[in-house]
Protein backbone atom coordinates (compact mmCIF):
# COMPACT_ATOMS: atom_id res chain seq x y z
CA UNK A 1 0.00 0.00 0.00
CA UNK A 2 1.67 3.12 -0.95
CA UNK A 3 2.15 5.74 1.64
CA UNK A 4 -0.01 8.50 1.22
CA UNK A 5 -3.06 5.80 1.32
CA UNK A 6 -5.64 7.06 4.05
CA UNK A 7 -7.72 3.80 3.93
CA UNK A 8 -6.58 0.12 5.80
CA UNK A 9 -6.24 -2.65 3.20
CA UNK A 10 -9.25 -3.89 4.34
CA UNK A 11 -11.38 -0.80 4.70
CA UNK A 12 -13.92 -1.08 1.86
CA UNK A 13 -15.25 2.31 1.55
CA UNK A 14 -12.72 2.78 -1.91
CA UNK A 15 -15.16 -0.33 -2.90
CA UNK A 16 -18.90 1.31 -2.20
CA UNK A 17 -17.68 4.89 -3.49
CA UNK A 18 -16.85 3.32 -6.52
CA UNK A 19 -19.56 1.39 -6.79
CA UNK A 20 -22.28 4.05 -6.18
CA UNK A 21 -20.64 6.27 -8.45
CA UNK A 22 -20.58 4.41 -11.16
CA UNK A 23 -24.37 3.19 -10.47
CA UNK A 24 -25.08 7.44 -10.88
CA UNK A 25 -22.90 8.37 -13.40
CA UNK A 26 -23.97 5.44 -15.74
CA UNK A 27 -27.12 5.89 -15.08
CA UNK A 28 -26.90 9.88 -15.97
CA UNK A 29 -25.72 8.40 -19.22
CA UNK A 30 -28.30 5.86 -19.92
CA UNK A 31 -31.37 7.67 -19.52
CA UNK A 32 -29.49 10.51 -21.67
CA UNK A 33 -28.89 7.69 -24.14
CA UNK A 34 -32.50 6.39 -24.35
CA UNK A 35 -33.86 9.64 -24.30
CA UNK A 36 -32.32 10.25 -27.57
CA UNK A 37 -33.07 7.43 -28.97
CA UNK A 38 -30.90 4.48 -31.02
CA UNK A 39 -29.99 6.69 -33.87
CA UNK A 40 -28.72 9.89 -31.38
CA UNK A 41 -27.14 8.25 -28.28
CA UNK A 42 -23.47 9.23 -28.54
CA UNK A 43 -23.45 11.44 -25.92
CA UNK A 44 -25.14 9.15 -23.58
CA UNK A 45 -23.14 6.08 -24.00
CA UNK A 46 -19.98 8.58 -23.93
CA UNK A 47 -21.13 9.16 -20.45
CA UNK A 48 -21.71 5.49 -19.63
CA UNK A 49 -18.48 4.74 -21.01
CA UNK A 50 -16.26 6.98 -18.99
CA UNK A 51 -18.69 6.77 -15.69
CA UNK A 52 -15.76 3.83 -14.02
CA UNK A 53 -13.16 6.00 -15.13
CA UNK A 54 -14.86 8.76 -13.62
CA UNK A 55 -16.09 6.90 -10.41
CA UNK A 56 -12.18 5.79 -10.08
CA UNK A 57 -10.41 9.16 -10.24
CA UNK A 58 -13.06 10.51 -7.71
CA UNK A 59 -12.70 7.83 -5.24
CA UNK A 60 -8.84 7.38 -5.45
CA UNK A 61 -8.71 11.34 -4.50
CA UNK A 62 -11.48 11.28 -1.66
CA UNK A 63 -9.40 8.41 -0.29
CA UNK A 64 -5.67 8.82 -0.96
CA UNK A 65 -5.46 12.00 -2.57
CA UNK A 66 -3.44 10.63 -5.47
CA UNK A 67 -4.04 9.07 -8.90
CA UNK A 68 -1.74 5.90 -8.22
CA UNK A 69 -2.51 2.29 -8.10
CA UNK A 70 -4.39 2.07 -10.92
CA UNK A 71 -1.62 0.54 -13.31
CA UNK A 72 -0.37 3.00 -15.44
CA UNK A 73 3.01 1.45 -16.08
CA UNK A 74 3.32 -0.23 -19.17
CA UNK A 75 4.78 -3.62 -18.05
CA UNK A 76 6.24 -6.26 -20.35
CA UNK A 77 5.46 -5.87 -23.91
CA UNK A 78 4.72 -9.42 -23.93
CA UNK A 79 1.56 -8.85 -22.28
CA UNK A 80 0.53 -6.09 -24.28
CA UNK A 81 0.92 -8.51 -27.27
CA UNK A 82 -0.82 -11.03 -25.81
CA UNK A 83 -3.82 -9.01 -25.02
CA UNK A 84 -3.94 -7.63 -28.72
CA UNK A 85 -3.59 -11.20 -30.24
CA UNK A 86 -6.03 -12.83 -27.88
CA UNK A 87 -8.62 -9.73 -28.89
CA UNK A 88 -8.61 -11.27 -32.42
CA UNK A 89 -8.47 -14.68 -31.23
CA UNK A 90 -11.57 -15.08 -29.82
CA UNK A 91 -13.76 -12.94 -32.37
CA UNK A 92 -12.16 -15.74 -35.11
CA UNK A 93 -12.74 -18.64 -33.21
CA UNK A 94 -16.26 -17.29 -31.95
CA UNK A 95 -17.20 -16.44 -35.46
CA UNK A 96 -15.57 -19.76 -37.66
CA UNK A 97 -18.08 -21.59 -35.22
CA UNK A 98 -21.02 -19.25 -35.93
CA UNK A 99 -20.46 -19.35 -39.76
CA UNK A 100 -19.48 -23.67 -39.76
CA UNK A 101 -23.02 -24.71 -37.41
CA UNK A 102 -25.00 -22.47 -39.42
CA UNK A 103 -25.95 -20.00 -36.44
CA UNK A 104 -24.72 -16.89 -38.91
CA UNK A 105 -23.86 -16.84 -43.56
CA UNK A 106 -20.27 -15.72 -44.19
CA UNK A 107 -19.68 -13.50 -45.99
CA UNK A 108 -22.47 -10.45 -46.29
CA UNK A 109 -21.75 -9.60 -49.63
CA UNK A 110 -23.26 -6.07 -49.44
CA UNK A 111 -20.61 -5.35 -46.55
CA UNK A 112 -17.68 -6.09 -48.88
CA UNK A 113 -18.93 -4.39 -51.68
CA UNK A 114 -19.12 -1.25 -49.63
CA UNK A 115 -15.74 -2.15 -48.01
CA UNK A 116 -14.33 -2.06 -51.26
CA UNK A 117 -15.63 1.19 -52.48
CA UNK A 118 -14.41 3.04 -49.17
CA UNK A 119 -11.25 1.40 -49.66
CA UNK A 120 -10.95 3.13 -53.23
CA UNK A 121 -12.65 6.71 -52.23
CA UNK A 122 -10.48 6.60 -48.51
CA UNK A 123 -7.61 5.22 -49.32
CA UNK A 124 -7.01 4.73 -53.35
CA UNK A 125 -6.95 1.22 -52.72
CA UNK A 126 -9.00 -0.54 -55.97
CA UNK A 127 -9.16 -4.40 -54.59
CA UNK A 128 -11.06 -6.78 -56.03
CA UNK A 129 -10.44 -9.91 -53.89
CA UNK A 130 -12.35 -10.00 -51.08
CA UNK A 131 -10.49 -11.83 -48.98
CA UNK A 132 -7.86 -9.17 -49.42
CA UNK A 133 -10.95 -6.73 -48.53
CA UNK A 134 -10.95 -8.75 -45.43
CA UNK A 135 -7.28 -8.77 -44.57
CA UNK A 136 -6.88 -5.12 -44.92
CA UNK A 137 -9.77 -4.25 -42.99
CA UNK A 138 -8.06 -6.33 -40.15
CA UNK A 139 -5.33 -4.62 -40.58
CA UNK A 140 -6.96 -0.84 -40.90
CA UNK A 141 -9.41 -2.22 -37.15
CA UNK A 142 -6.36 -2.93 -35.53
CA UNK A 143 -4.46 0.37 -36.28
CA UNK A 144 -6.59 2.60 -37.32
CA UNK A 145 -9.54 1.47 -35.41
CA UNK A 146 -8.18 0.90 -31.90
CA UNK A 147 -8.66 5.40 -32.11
CA UNK A 148 -12.27 4.93 -32.92
CA UNK A 149 -12.54 2.30 -29.99
CA UNK A 150 -11.32 4.78 -26.99
CA UNK A 151 -14.20 4.07 -25.05
CA UNK A 152 -12.54 1.13 -23.80
CA UNK A 153 -9.95 3.15 -21.90
CA UNK A 154 -13.46 4.72 -20.13
CA UNK A 155 -14.21 1.89 -18.87
CA UNK A 156 -10.99 -0.36 -18.17
CA UNK A 157 -9.29 2.52 -16.29
CA UNK A 158 -12.30 1.80 -13.88
CA UNK A 159 -12.44 -1.43 -13.88
CA UNK A 160 -9.68 -2.77 -14.01
CA UNK A 161 -7.64 -0.08 -12.98
CA UNK A 162 -8.89 0.40 -10.37
CA UNK A 163 -12.06 -2.49 -9.46
CA UNK A 164 -9.84 -5.62 -9.77
CA UNK A 165 -7.17 -4.75 -7.52
CA UNK A 166 -9.13 -3.06 -4.67
CA UNK A 167 -11.22 -6.29 -4.92
CA UNK A 168 -8.04 -8.61 -4.82
CA UNK A 169 -6.93 -6.42 -1.38
CA UNK A 170 -9.89 -8.72 0.06
CA UNK A 171 -10.85 -12.06 -1.98
CA UNK A 172 -8.77 -14.23 -3.62
CA UNK A 173 -8.47 -14.66 -7.68
CA UNK A 174 -11.72 -16.61 -8.11
CA UNK A 175 -13.84 -14.32 -6.37
CA UNK A 176 -12.22 -11.12 -7.93
CA UNK A 177 -12.83 -12.22 -10.81
CA UNK A 178 -16.27 -13.57 -10.47
CA UNK A 179 -17.67 -10.56 -9.11
CA UNK A 180 -15.43 -8.05 -11.38
CA UNK A 181 -17.50 -9.63 -13.89
CA UNK A 182 -20.90 -9.94 -12.80
CA UNK A 183 -20.83 -5.89 -12.21
CA UNK A 184 -19.28 -5.56 -15.40
CA UNK A 185 -22.53 -7.38 -17.09
CA UNK A 186 -24.73 -5.57 -15.02
CA UNK A 187 -23.58 -2.30 -15.60
CA UNK A 188 -24.34 -3.19 -19.66
CA UNK A 189 -27.91 -4.65 -18.86
CA UNK A 190 -29.45 -1.13 -19.48
CA UNK A 191 -27.59 -0.78 -22.97
CA UNK A 192 -29.68 -4.33 -23.84
CA UNK A 193 -32.70 -3.90 -22.17
CA UNK A 194 -33.37 -0.11 -23.64
CA UNK A 195 -31.16 -0.07 -26.66
CA UNK A 196 -29.95 -3.49 -28.47
CA UNK A 197 -32.97 -5.45 -27.49
CA UNK A 198 -34.99 -3.14 -29.20
CA UNK A 199 -32.97 -2.31 -32.59
CA UNK A 200 -31.99 -5.83 -32.79
CA UNK A 201 -35.95 -7.39 -32.31
CA UNK A 202 -34.80 -9.91 -30.24
CA UNK A 203 -36.13 -10.48 -26.26
CA UNK A 204 -33.85 -9.13 -23.81
CA UNK A 205 -34.27 -11.41 -20.80
CA UNK A 206 -31.84 -14.25 -22.49
CA UNK A 207 -29.20 -11.61 -23.44
CA UNK A 208 -29.09 -10.68 -19.61
CA UNK A 209 -28.12 -14.76 -18.78
CA UNK A 210 -25.86 -14.34 -21.57
CA UNK A 211 -24.31 -11.62 -20.99
CA UNK A 212 -23.22 -12.62 -17.55
CA UNK A 213 -21.37 -15.97 -19.06
CA UNK A 214 -19.73 -13.80 -20.72
CA UNK A 215 -19.04 -10.94 -18.30
CA UNK A 216 -17.84 -12.97 -16.31
CA UNK A 217 -15.22 -14.99 -18.72
CA UNK A 218 -13.95 -12.00 -20.19
CA UNK A 219 -13.64 -10.43 -16.72
CA UNK A 220 -11.32 -13.02 -15.75
CA UNK A 221 -9.21 -13.35 -18.88
CA UNK A 222 -8.42 -8.94 -18.21
CA UNK A 223 -8.07 -9.60 -14.55
CA UNK A 224 -5.51 -11.75 -15.14
CA UNK A 225 -3.55 -10.14 -17.15
CA UNK A 226 -4.18 -6.89 -15.34
CA UNK A 227 -2.42 -8.53 -12.33
CA UNK A 228 -0.08 -10.58 -13.62
CA UNK A 229 1.48 -7.43 -15.68
CA UNK A 230 0.39 -5.12 -13.39
CA UNK A 231 -0.56 -2.62 -16.09
CA UNK A 232 -4.51 -1.23 -17.06
CA UNK A 233 -3.53 -1.11 -20.51
CA UNK A 234 -3.77 -4.73 -21.01
CA UNK A 235 -6.99 -4.25 -20.56
CA UNK A 236 -7.20 -1.10 -22.39
CA UNK A 237 -5.96 -2.98 -25.40
CA UNK A 238 -7.74 -6.38 -25.19
CA UNK A 239 -10.78 -4.20 -24.83
CA UNK A 240 -10.29 -1.90 -27.52
CA UNK A 241 -9.47 -4.86 -30.07
CA UNK A 242 -12.13 -7.49 -29.15
CA UNK A 243 -14.79 -4.27 -30.02
CA UNK A 244 -13.04 -3.18 -33.10
CA UNK A 245 -12.88 -6.84 -34.36
CA UNK A 246 -16.12 -8.31 -32.79
CA UNK A 247 -18.43 -5.06 -33.90
CA UNK A 248 -16.33 -3.74 -37.19
CA UNK A 249 -15.55 -6.63 -38.84
CA UNK A 250 -17.09 -9.99 -37.71
CA UNK A 251 -20.40 -8.89 -37.14
CA UNK A 252 -20.60 -7.16 -40.33
CA UNK A 253 -19.20 -10.36 -41.84
CA UNK A 254 -22.11 -12.14 -40.64
CA UNK A 255 -25.71 -12.76 -42.54
CA UNK A 256 -28.71 -14.25 -40.15
CA UNK A 257 -29.85 -17.24 -41.48
CA UNK A 258 -32.91 -17.56 -38.82
CA UNK A 259 -33.88 -16.08 -35.85
CA UNK A 260 -30.66 -17.27 -34.02
CA UNK A 261 -28.66 -15.23 -35.14
CA UNK A 262 -29.10 -12.33 -33.04
CA UNK A 263 -29.09 -14.63 -29.92
CA UNK A 264 -25.96 -16.74 -31.26
CA UNK A 265 -23.69 -14.59 -33.07
CA UNK A 266 -22.64 -11.03 -32.10
CA UNK A 267 -20.97 -9.35 -29.28
CA UNK A 268 -23.72 -10.26 -26.90
CA UNK A 269 -24.25 -13.56 -28.42
CA UNK A 270 -24.14 -17.24 -26.76
CA UNK A 271 -21.22 -18.03 -28.83
CA UNK A 272 -19.07 -15.20 -27.73
CA UNK A 273 -19.83 -16.40 -24.42
CA UNK A 274 -19.11 -19.63 -24.39
CA UNK A 275 -15.76 -18.70 -25.65
CA UNK A 276 -14.93 -16.17 -23.60
CA UNK A 277 -15.97 -18.54 -20.55
CA UNK A 278 -13.80 -21.32 -21.88
CA UNK A 279 -10.85 -19.11 -22.37
CA UNK A 280 -11.57 -17.77 -19.42
CA UNK A 281 -11.33 -21.15 -17.45
CA UNK A 282 -7.75 -21.72 -19.06
CA UNK A 283 -6.59 -17.75 -17.52
CA UNK A 284 -8.43 -19.32 -14.41
CA UNK A 285 -6.55 -22.47 -14.02
CA UNK A 286 -3.30 -20.23 -14.09
CA UNK A 287 -4.34 -18.39 -10.68
CA UNK A 288 -1.75 -19.86 -9.28
CA UNK A 289 1.07 -17.50 -11.33
CA UNK A 290 -0.15 -14.58 -10.33
CA UNK A 291 1.35 -12.12 -7.32
CA UNK A 292 0.50 -11.09 -3.86
CA UNK A 293 -1.71 -7.87 -3.41
CA UNK A 294 1.54 -6.77 -1.72
CA UNK A 295 2.84 -7.23 -5.19
CA UNK A 296 0.41 -5.87 -7.52
CA UNK A 297 0.12 -2.52 -5.12
CA UNK A 298 3.60 -2.34 -5.36
CA UNK A 299 4.07 -2.30 -9.32
CA UNK A 300 0.68 -0.41 -9.69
Amino acid sequence: MSESSMTHPKDKRPLYLFLALVTVFAGIGYVVAVAMGDDNRTSGIFLVQFAPLVAAFITKLVFERNLRGLGWGWGKTRYQAAAYGLAFLLPLITFSLVWSLGFGGFYDVAFISEAQTDLADMFGLNISSPWLVMLVLIALGGTLGMVVAFGGIGEEIGWRGFLVPELYKHYDFTKTALISGVIWAIYHWPLLIFLMGPRLGVSPLPMLAIILVAGVGLSTIMAWLRLRSGSVWTAVIFHMALNVHNQGLFEKLTTPTSWLTNYISGQHGLMLALVSAAIGLWFWSKRANLPTYETTERRG
